[in-house]
């Protein structure tokens, strides 16, 4: 029972590191496309920062959709977890009642070995969803991580942006902290998901 429960506090940890991923990679959605804007009024010189800009929005949105795929894995196990707890529950209920009651005991025990059963498909399941939840975060910090490279090459570019340099370099070290902001998170999740196994 121990065991559910930390897979249940670990499943809202879960959660509470992905909102804030999903914020960051709004956020570097929204500055990608105001640094594409600014790059078109710049013109010629701050056309490479404008790609780049799209670049990091569309690794915003591939977050967002690994982020998206974490959740609803983290909604599975969080129901897989419960119905464990449940089943778990009812097993030391049958076993106490078939302690009391030696009239109905092969009934009792046919019971106990149907939620034995069910309770070891249920495992079975919420390995599946550890994998894939393991696969998720690391599909998220692959994707990090080119952003991490996608962020420094626009500090490189907007130093070539001509008469608005400086600000598409703000723009830029923005992009570069927010991208970095969300390493640790993906860390986080890591860990987490490395204790539920």
């Amino acid at each position: 029972m121990a065991d559910i429960a930390a897979e249940l506090q670990n499943t809202v940890l879960i959660n509470e590191n992905i909102k804030m991923v999903i914020w960051n990679c709004f956020e570097i959605n929204l500055m990608g496309l105001n640094a594409i804007l600014l790059a078109k009024r710049a013109g010629r010189m701050a056309r490479g920062f404008g790609v780049i800009s799209g670049e990091l929005r569309e690794l915003s949105l591939q977050l967002q959709g690994s982020m998206n795929r974490l959740s609803n894995a983290s909604q599975d196990m969080l129901a897989e977890s419960s119905h464990s707890m449940t089943q778990e529950r009812r097993s030391q209920m049958l076993a106490q009642t078939s302690e009391l009651s030696a009239e109905n005991t092969t009934y009792l025990a046919e019971t106990l070995g149907r939620n034995r059963k069910a309770a070891d498909e249920h495992s079975e399941r919420l390995r599946i969803v550890h994998q894939r939840l393991s696969e998720y975060i690391d599909e998220a910090y692959q994707a990090c991580v080119f952003g991490v490279v996608i962020a420094r090459a626009a500090r490189i570019e907007s130093a070539y942006s001509g008469e608005h340099s400086n600000v598409l370099a703000e723009l830029s070290n923005d992009f570069a902290r927010k991208v970095d902001s969300i390493v640790p998170r993906l860390e986080e999740l890591r860990r987490i998901s490395g204790k539920m196994r």
